[in-house]
This record gives structure tokens, sequence and C-alpha cells, in this order.
């Protein structure tokens, strides 16, 4: 089989500048010290969940990292050998930027499995964003990941054949990751038996015999996968000898870091981080995937997730850009899916329409929210008595989530990190909070008394007692004689007299109304 046409040269260029680029980064300097010093805090954290009364628990395991160049079907085959639609897909080079995690469990020994934005891309970006600028941020992500690594599937295009990128990679991977075992495998081989034929030139590479697969039709899978386990058996004894296993179970709570495009979601999850775990850019539209990041914090352990930014509805439906729609997508699972929603406008601009439907979303699905008033450095004489105005203004504007904590932050002050977390945790605190049906029952008849049940024609609203059916959030059964007479509005100044008693700052509130002979 003959070798694909060798890219131009401007093109061969670029792959070298990015290849000595990243050997340069990680064979040592104060840029390699930096990085390794930026990767410290989320490094290590990668680990299997487990469901167990709605919180997230979590295990130490392997990692796998797939690498390769762009759009040789990478996020496919991660999908495919994850069982689930965990990264986006499009047949456009440069759609993975961020790197994902996600766990793959299997008969043997489950791990997770890590993709990762093409190396060295070319790729013409969507908008606006700067091709250059985003190529070494992604460059770095994949650095970043293969520093995990136990194990690495090297992923190339087997309809294209060998290209002199693919040579440059292998050599760049041989040259730095010798220590772990390289899988490779041939990708868009539908065919078993073209498979072969198409995988034979790939001999060359010399990481041993190539593995034809479709990560579209499922074709070697099954072999693939038995060689990563075969991986992580052959080369788990050295992560132990290095690193004591850690068997301790941890608890995660999730927090959704949701809002417009350009408001600094990303910045504010690194400056949390004290890592540049995201990549950022002064144009909207960077983040494409729902990317989460686990973290210690005291004694408290978070799964930070950053989101792609959420723009009108009419907007998204109207654009033929797959990539935002399915992000967009990811970004409303991640709001569902979260224990607390943080929600970051720009202090500039202000409330918008679109603020307002995505606070909809965060209260429909029972998330705690934080209001983050990102960008608050570019008033910086504004005082105490101005950011209560702004407060006012703002939960007048957004009376669905009235109840939200607000902080002002800017992204890029330490300061922010802090006021952040107590947010989260103050909003947390009054999420998982349970009242004594005593002092429930308590309040309740206080507000009877001052505004009596509603009442019709014929019959007389009474209610019996109150008990809190459950945390997470807070959720009230009023037992009563008709429980069609209490509307909304009552439901409504019921909610408010248990918040003016009781707390509950940051947590939407459940009310239910039933029948005593239910």
């Amino acid at each position: 089989m003959q070798s694909s046409s060798a890219p131009a040269d401007g093109n061969l260029r670029a792959v070298a500048t990015g290849l000595l680029g990243l050997i340069d980064g990680e064979q040592g300097g104060v840029a390699g010290v930096a990085e390794e010093e930026e990767e410290e805090g989320v490094r290590g954290l990668f680990e299997a969940d487990e469901e167990e009364g709605g919180s997230k628990k979590k295990r130490k395991l392997p990692t796998v990292v797939i690498v390769g160049r762009p759009n040789v079907g990478k996020s496919a085959l991660f999908n495919r050998l994850s069982g689930r639609q965990a990264a986006l897909v499009a047949d456009i080079p440069g759609v993975t930027r961020d790197r994902l995690y996600t766990e793959v469990t299997s008969e043997d020994k489950d791990f997770v499995l890590v993709d990762t934005g093409g190396l060295f891309s070319e790729s013409d970006f969507k908008n606006d964003l700067n091709p250059e600028v985003l190529r070494g941020k992604m460059t770095k992500q994949v650095g970043a990941a293969l520093e995990e690594a136990l194990a690495l599937v090297f992923v190339v295009d087997g309809q294209e054949g060998v290209t002199l990128s693919d040579m440059e990679i292998a050599k760049w991977l041989r040259y730095n990751h010798s220590d772990k075992r390289i899988i490779l495998s041939v990708n868009k081989c539908e065919s078993t038996s073209i498979g072969d034929a198409l995988s034979t030139d790939f001999w060359k590479l010399g990481f041993g015999e190539p593995h034809a697969v479709s990560a579209i039709s499922a074709t070697g899978i099954f072999e693939l996968m038995e060689s990563i386990q075969g991986a992580i058996e052959e080369n788990e004894h050295k992560k132990k000898a290095s690193k004591t296993a850690a068997s301790e179970e941890k608890e995660y709570t999730k927090i959704a870091f949701v809002g417009r495009p350009n408001v600094g979601k990303s910045s504010m999850v690194n400056n949390i981080l004290r890592s540049n775990r995201m990549i950022v850019n002064d144009a909207s539209g960077t983040t494409t995937n729902s990317v989460d990041s686990y973290i210690t914090i005291g004694e408290s352990d978070y799964c930070f997730i950053d989101t792609a930014g959420l723009r009108k509805l009419a907007s998204v439906q109207g654009t033929n850009d797959v990539i935002e729609r399915l992000s967009v997508k990811q970004s409303l699972r991640s709001i569902r899916e979260s224990d607390v929603t943080v929600l970051l406008l720009d202090a500039a601009m202000g409330p918008t329409k679109q603020d307002f439907r995505i606070a909809e979303e965060c209260q429909k699905h029972g998330c705690a929210c934080v209001i983050a008033i990102n960008k608050w450095d570019i008033f910086p004489d504004n005082s105490y008595e101005d950011q209560l105005e702004y407060k006012e203004f703002l939960l007048e504007s957004m009376r669905n989530i009235s109840w939200a904590k607000v902080v002002f932050t800017s992204a890029l002050e330490n300061s922010s990190r802090k006021k952040v977390i107590r947010a989260v945790e103050s909003c947390l605190s009054e999420y998982n909070k349970r009242l004594p049906t005593a002092l429930l029952n308590s309040i309740v008849q206080e507000a009877v008394a001052w505004n009596s049940p509603p009442c019709s024609s014929t019959k007389a609203g009474k209610i019996y007692y109150c008990t809190q059916a459950s945390v997470r959030p807070p959720s009230f059964v009023f037992f009563v004689n008709h429980p069609d007479l209490f509307d909304d509005q009552y439901t409504k100044y019921m909610e408010n007299q248990l918040r003016k008693n009781a707390g509950y700052e940051g947590t939407p509130l459940r009310i239910y109304w039933r029948g005593k002979a239910n």
C-alpha cells in the first residue's frame, strides 16, 4: 500500500514546530516547571464513580489516553469505548479542545479513558477564534493528559494511510513516553478484510501490530479493548510502586458553571482549580464540551463542571453549527445533573432575557444556585452600597431565582476563588438542611394566623400539619382538607414565610399539598 501524499511544507513546519515546542516544555525549564505546578491541583483525581444517595463516589483507577492528529476519529473511538456519547463528534478538525474524562467499565479492569484534542492542528476554527493560540493551548492539554497516562492509544486514519504528521507524532511519543505502553489503533477500517490490508502499512511506525478498528461500526473494538486491558495489567505495578494506592472512597458534589458565552466560566474554573485546566480565549465559543474537574478543598470534595455558553434558543436553532447544538445539549444535561449551579453574569451587561431563561432551567431541575456577577473589577470605584443596589436590581429582574446567593467576582482575582467556594458551601448547607417537625409546624401556624388559607363559596381551606419529606432540594408536604383550593399565590406566600423564618438562601423549595386521605 502506498502512503498518502505528504502535507504542504508550511504544514510540515507547523507540525515540527509544535512537536519541538512540546518536547522542550516536557524536558525542563521554567515553562515545564510552571506547567507541572499548574496541573498539580487536578492530577491523580481521576477515579470511578458510583451513584449512592444522590452523591458521587470515586475510587482510584488507571488512566488511558487517546492521542493522534486532528480528525482521525479519536472522539468517536472515545464514545465507542466508553459506551456513551461523552464527546462531541463532527467531521470538522478541532472540535475537541479541552481533555475529557470518562469511566470505562468491563468484566476485567475498569479504567478512566481520556479524549484529547488533535496534536498540532492547522484547523480552521469557527468564528474569530485564533487558530495559532488555540493550537498551542490544545497541545498543552494533550501533554498534560499524557503525563497522567498509564497507557496510550495512538489513533491514525486507515483510509489516508501513513502521513508525515503520523510519523512525527510517533517519533515524539517514542522519545518522550517510552515508559508507557503505546497501542496503535488504525481507525476507519469498516471492513475486516480490507481493514487488515489498510493497517499493514502502519507497522513502519514501530508500535507493533496495528489494530484495525472502526469507531462507527465497532469492528475490532473487542480486540482493542483486550490490548488496553493487557497494557493496564502490564504497567499497573509501576504506578503502584511510585504511588501508594488510595483505596478510600470520596463523595463529590457536582458544581456546574453556566451562563451565556464569554462571561468568564472557564477562567473562573481555572481560578478555583489554580490551574489552566480549561482553554481560555477572548472569543466566545472556545469551550465546546462540558468538562469535569475533581478537586478536594479543605474537607470537601467537588466536581467542577465547565460548560459551553448558552445562546438564545432561536439563535442556536437557526444556525448550521452542529457543534454548538450538541454543546448546548451537554450544558443543559450538566445543569440537570448538578447539585449547585454557578450562574455567571457579565457585570457590564447586567441581567438579560437569556440569563433569565438559564435561571429557569436551574430552578426547574431543583439545583441550588449562586449568581456570580463576574468582571466586577471594571468598576473599581464602586462601594458596598453600589453592590447592594446592583443586587436588589438583579433579584428584581430575575424573580424566578430571587432566592439565589449573589457574589461579586472577577475571574482574574484570587479573592474570587474564596467568594465562590464560600457561596457554594453556604448554598449546600441550606440545600441539605432539614427542619424539625415541631419548628416547621410552628412556622406554618404563625403563617396561617397572618394569612388564612384560601376558600371558595362552598368550602374553606384548612392545613392540618406539615412535614419535610426530603432535602436536595428541601421539599415540604402540607396535609390539607381540599388541595385544589391552595393556589400558586398561597404556595408562594408559604414559601416566603419558610424563607423568612428558616433561611434557605441559595436553594429552591418544593411545596406539595396533599389531602389527608392521601
